[in-house]
């Protein structure tokens, strides 16, 4: 199993929270980084009766050391903690790039990037440790359309322009990698088929595989169609039963989590131009990251809306052939 090993640099100080969270934290074992990011602030706030205000401060205090220890590069260990997203930009705003464990949610209207995004992500994961990569492979689960293989062979072709070093040793094995068939694709239609996916195939598939990205594109499409609005309870606890698995197979495996969701007009906006990610709240709880990207004629950004190691920020980008790239 591949997890950092807990160190001083990564003990949180104590002395920053009130006797009652110091307690909380002590008496549950949560003293590390890698502690407090196995769960979600729902599910840390529920399980150690925290208040909302005190969670939050616990996963803050947590992400400002997870950051500072990635930024000095004191994690030194066979996999990268953080996955850059292939652009420098977009990993500055993220507080260094994507990181283990939780799962990251991409949301944003119809032809926005986020099928772009995924696909990057989908070769970045593969790209050697040097350039920020794992060297591993990826898990790409499709809900709605049907995976865009000339796209992502446009996006191999171009890898040795995108990413760059003079080191051959790494070059090399940069342009020697056979990334088409380190990506394995699923088709999923249905609520029942993405369950045993995500419950039997994947466990089996990373105990013979070397994958540390899972990819659902997207989480929306089976969960809003077979429901109704009667069955509203059921489907929150499919939901929370699915990201509930993904989220320990995160920690068990050291994985990153990706799942793209659909934007819905928000209730609270009588215009109805504004976007908000679909699947509600239950939904919302169980994502550690969430970005939304968006449109105008001029320019597509892609903005953080909430993480735990870094506060709210958006980035312009375009979508070229060699894939997603800021305007900065």
């Amino acid at each position: 199993m591949d997890q950092m090993t807990p160190s001083a640099e990564d003990d949180l100080d104590l002395e920053v929270f009130d006797p009652y969270t110091q307690a909380v934290l002590l008496k549950g074992g949560l003293l590390t980084t890698k502690h407090i990011f196995q769960y979600t602030e729902a599910e840390l706030q529920k399980k150690f009766n925290l208040t909302a205000a005190a969670t939050r401060r616990v996963f803050i205090e947590a992400s400002k050391i997870s950051t500072s220890n990635v930024n000095s590069g004191r994690y030194k260990e066979p996999h990268n903690q953080v996955l850059t997203t292939g652009c420098d930009h977009i990993d500055k705003a993220l507080g260094g790039g994507l990181f283990k464990y939780g799962i990251t949610e991409i949301s944003g209207e119809s032809g926005c990037g986020k099928t772009q995004f995924c696909l990057q992500i989908a070769l970045t994961v593969q790209l050697p440790l040097s350039f920020k990569g794992a060297k591993s492979g990826a898990v790409y689960i499709c809900t709605e359309d049907r995976f865009p293989s000339s796209r992502i062979q446009q996006m191999i072709s171009n890898l040795r322009f995108k990413y760059q070093c003079d080191n051959r040793i790494d070059m090399s094995e940069l342009c020697q990698t056979n990334y088409g068939d380190n990506i394995l694709i699923s088709h999923i239609a249905t609520v029942e088929d993405l369950k045993k996916c995500i419950h039997e195939m994947l466990p089996k598939a990373l105990l013979h595989r070397s994958i540390k990205l899972i990819v659902i594109d997207s989480i929306t499409a089976v969960f809003r169609g077979e429901y109704t609005l009667s069955e509203a309870p059921r489907r929150s606890r499919d939901l929370r039963d699915l990201a509930f698995c993904l989220h320990n197979l995160s920690v068990k495996h050291g994985l990153w989590i990706i799942c793209v969701n659909q934007v819905t007009s928000s209730m609270s906006d009588i215009t109805g131009k504004k976007l908000v990610p679909s699947l509600g709240l239950s939904w919302a709880n169980l994502v550690t990251t969430r970005l939304l990207m968006s449109k105008t004629p001029c320019s597509r950004y892609i903005e953080v809306i909430f993480s735990p190691h870094s506060g709210p920020t958006s980035v312009p980008f375009v979508v070229t052939e060699q894939g997603i790239e800021s305007l900065n």
